[in-house]
């Protein structure tokens, strides 16, 4: 049998194989392989299944989750109602796809985010882009609220990507890549750091903060006589906006590991007398003291280094204007640094219509229960004109007036 599937089945498998649930290798890149059913004389659902079960549950087929398959001619269509066939000839740049083994190949990070740019919300897009460039990977099952991989190598990156989308100008999507790319951080290192940095980049008119560029995760060397006082040779800030001496830390929604010291506290209280839970209790309080000091001299060290580096928490984005106030004190002290003009951000900030639909944005972003309702929610915000979100601004005179987002 041989395949090259597509769109959203890619996704599932390149998130599988960065999860490491699939042993292949996304560097491994072909050509098209056209479909071909061989040694049967046509396709049935059985034997795709069974001729694609090396891949595991990621390629699974079901009445809910379609196969994406690419065609280059009409006549290679699989007349099969698991089967979403995309017809499409062309010349692909060279390196486009990605061999998995026994005859299958699928789209390449490059092409499949192509592909992927009519089909995803422009900001779920910029988010995936901020994915396949960082040191991440969201559960190939359930990317909202699934397991997440940490600390492995980039899928692409945002040269690669711009190259590609140029090169493949006529694959249906690639102009609206294209403008995606332009917002892309590379670097990003978990989920949450690559919403906080999407927020931040993305331009007013579509409910962002506009303070781009920014570096995510850039190294901090430690001069030497600076290091002498350090336990460290480096530090890095989560992200930096860049020009400037201010950035953010994310502190993640277990980054003291309270959850395991309560786990051992219950179990310990449990069973006074025994031993392992006691010592278990006692490793996790001794952690988690240890990320509080380690946090304590990494801010010392930051500050040392003229930086001004706020941390910010989940609950900073899950409560309403949280992190609006945390954007409200990043440009307060990049305004008194005189390091950017940020009057037209600052008076954003100002409309609370604005904020309203801001935080809804924000929800729909994140995993949770207020996730679908703000996503409802924000249906109605975009059915607004911009013209309806006014904010007073100040004028270089001393004068004010009102001002739409449109014209922000």
């Amino acid at each position: 049998m041989r395949l090259t599937l597509n769109s959203l089945t890619a996704l599932r498998i390149t998130r599988a194989i960065r999860l490491g649930m699939i042993p292949c290798d996304l560097s491994r890149r072909c050509g098209f392989i056209a479909p071909d059913p061989q040694p049967r004389i046509r396709w049935t659902a059985k034997s795709l299944a069974s001729g694609l079960g090396f891949l595991g549950s990621t390629s699974g087929i079901s009445d809910c989750k379609q196969l994406d398959v690419l065609v280059s001619e009409r006549s290679q269509r699989l007349q099969l109602k698991c089967a979403h066939n995309t017809f499409r000839c062309g010349s692909y740049p060279s390196g486009s796809f990605v061999y998995l083994g026994n005859g299958i190949a699928m789209s390449g990070p490059e092409l499949l985010f192509v592909e992927l740019a009519n089909v995803m919300d422009p900001a779920v897009h910029l988010l995936l882009g901020m994915e396949l460039c960082g040191r991440f990977s969201r559960d190939a099952g359930n990317p909202r609220t699934g397991t997440v991989r940490y600390d492995i190598p980039p899928a692409t990156t945002v040269k690669r990507l711009r190259k590609f989308a140029e090169e493949a100008h006529w694959i249906r999507g690639a102009e609206r890549a294209l403008s995606t790319i332009n917002r892309i951080v590379e670097n990003a290192w978990s989920p949450m750091e690559a919403i906080a940095a999407a927020l931040i980049v993305l331009p007013r008119s579509e409910l962002g903060y506009d303070m781009w560029p920014i570096t995510l995760n850039p190294r901090k060397v430690l001069d030497e006589r600076l290091a002498q006082y350090s336990d460290a040779d480096s530090r890095v800030p989560d992200i930096m906006f860049s020009g400037t001496s201010v950035g953010l830390n994310y502190d993640g929604e277990d980054h003291f590991r309270l959850s395991e010291i309560v786990r051992a506290a219950v179990a310990a209280d449990r069973e006074p007398g025994n031993a392992a839970f006691s010592q278990e209790l006692e490793s996790a309080l001794s952690e988690a003291r240890e990320r509080i000091v380690s946090d304590k001299r990494r801010d010392r060290d930051l500050m040392a280094l003229g930086l001004t580096v706020f941390s910010i928490t989940k609950e900073d984005l899950e409560e309403r204007g949280g992190f609006d106030r945390a954007m409200g004190h990043v440009i307060e002290a990049i305004d008194r640094n005189g390091e950017r003009n940020l009057a037209l951000q600052r008076s954003a900030l100002e409309s609370g219509l604005l904020a309203d639909a801001r935080q809804d944005f924000i929800w729909s972003l994140m995993p949770g229960p207020q996730s679908l309702e703000a996503r409802k929610r924000l249906e109605y915000w975009k059915q607004m004109e911009l013209s309806e979100f006014v904010v007073e601004f100040e004028l270089s005179n001393g004068e004010t007036r009102m001002i739409s987002v449109k014209e922000l």
